[in-house]
C-alpha cells in the first residue's frame, strides 16, 4: 500500500509528506520515501510521532502518552476509592503489547500508601500464574483488598501471550497476532484463576478500551503543547532545511525538552521498552525512576483524592455473638 500512497502523491504533485503515527507509521514514511527516490521525485517525507504507547526509540516520549497515561492514573485513583469502600480484588487490563509504559502509568494513581494499584505486571517481564496468585494473596491479606494493573501483552518465560495459554479460544488479528484489544477475556481468566485458587468471593475486572486513547476530558496540558510543536519541527525541517527523517524529543531538564530529527531507519519497526531501572526487582511494580519520569508528562491539574483526618472514635456499643 506504501507503493498506492506515494503513486497517489506523484499524480498530485505532491512534495511534502507528513505522516503522524507510531512505528508502523515511521515505516510507511521511509518506504514511501525510498520510492520518491527511486522514481527521482523531488520529495520530502517526515514522519510526526504520535503514539500512546510511548514504544518509539530514540525519545524520550511521544505525543498522546502523557494524555492517555493521565486518563488511566485518574482512572485507577478512582478504582482504588471504589475498592477501599468495598474491598476485594480488581484487575485493570491496560493497552500495551510490547511495552509497559501505559500500564505503568497506573502507578500514579497512588498517593497513600495503602493505595492501589498494589500490583502492576508489564510484558517487559515474564508473568507466571504461581507467582502472581503469591503477590494477589500477599496484598490481600495485608490490606484486606487488592488492585492490579495489567498490560494486555503479558507474555510467559517462552514469551507466548499469556491469554492464550489460559485459553485456547483466542483471536487473532489480519496479521496471525494474538488479538489483545477489543475482548474482556483476559481480565476474566485472571478474575477466575483468583477465584478458583484464592477462594476470594468478590473480584472483578476491565479493559480499558478505546477510552484510554481518546478521552477528550482528560488531556495534558504538556502533552498537547509538545504535539503541536513536534508538527511545528516537522514543518521546519521539510522547508527551512529540506531534509527528511522522524522528530524525536528529548528531555533536557525537569521539565524542559528539545527537539531532533532522526534518520527514518532508525526509528522504523523498532520498539522501545520500559528500562530495568523503572521496573522493580520482582517484577510486580515500577520504582520511582519512573514516577519521576512520568510525573511532569501528566501536565497541571492533575486531579487527587483526599482523605478525612478526623480522630476515630472509641466504640460504645458492641454487638455480642
Amino acid at each position: 500500500y506504501c507503493k498506492e500512497i506515494f503513486k497517489v502523491l506523484k499524480a498530485h504533485d505532491v512534495r511534502y509528506f507528513f505522516y503522524i503515527g507510531g512505528n508502523d507509521s515511521s515505516d510507511t514514511v521511509r518506504i514511501v520515501n525510498e520510492q520518491a527516490q527511486l522514481a527521482e521525485y523531488e520529495f520530502r517525507a517526515i514522519h510526526i510521532p504520535k503514539t500512546i504507547d510511548n514504544d518509539l526509540v530514540l525519545s524520550d516520549h511521544t505525543p498522546g502518552y502523557g494524555s492517555a497515561a493521565r486518563f488511566v492514573a485518574s482512572a485507577f485513583a478512582g478504582v482504588n476509592l471504589d475498592n477501599r469502600a468495598l474491598p476485594g480484588v480488581y484487575i485493570g487490563v491496560v493497552m500495551g503489547r510490547h511495552a509497559g509504559f501505559l500500564t505503568a502509568a497506573s502507578a500514579l494513581g497512588q498517593k497513600y500508601p495503602d493505595d492501589g494499584p498494589h500490583l502492576i505486571y508489564m510484558p517487559e517481564r515474564p508473568f507466571s500464574r504461581d507467582s502472581f496468585l503469591k503477590d494477589v494473596k500477599k496484598a490481600y491479606d495485608h490490606y484486606g483488598r487488592c488492585i492490579v494493573a495489567v498490560s494486555e501483552g503479558i507474555v510467559d518465560e517462552e514469551g507466548k501471550p499469556m491469554i492464550s495459554k489460559l485459553t485456547k479460544n483466542v483471536e487473532r488479528d489480519a496479521h496471525g497476532n494474538v488479538q489483545l484489544s477489543g475482548t474482556g477475556m483476559l481480565g476474566d481468566l485472571l478474575c477466575d484463576l483468583v477465584r478458583d485458587k484464592l477462594k476470594i468471593k468478590r473480584v472483578r475486572s476491565d479493559t480499558f478500551g478505546y477510552l484510554q486513547r481518546s478521552f477528550l476530558g482528560c488531556v495534558s496540558d504538556v502533552d498537547q503543547r509538545e504535539a503541536r510543536e513536534v508538527g511545528e519541527r516537522a514543518a521546519h525541517y521539510a522547508l527551512w532545511y529540506n531534509l527528511d527523517g522522524s522528530i524525536s524529543i528529548q528531555r533536557t531538564g525537569y521539565y524542559s525538552v528539545n527537539y531532533q530529527l532522526e534518520k527514518l531507519s532508525d526509528v522504523a519497526r523498532k520498539t522501545r521498552h520500559m528500562p530495568d531501572n523503572f521496573i522493580n526487582a520482582e517484577g510486580n511494580n515500577v520504582t520511582d525512576d519512573f514516577r519521576y519520569y512520568l510525573r511532569p508528562l501528566l501536565g497541571s491539574g492533575y486531579p487527587v483524592s483526599h482523605r478525612l483526618r478526623a480522630p476515630k472514635v472509641s466504640k460504645v456499643l458492641r454487638t455480642e455473638d
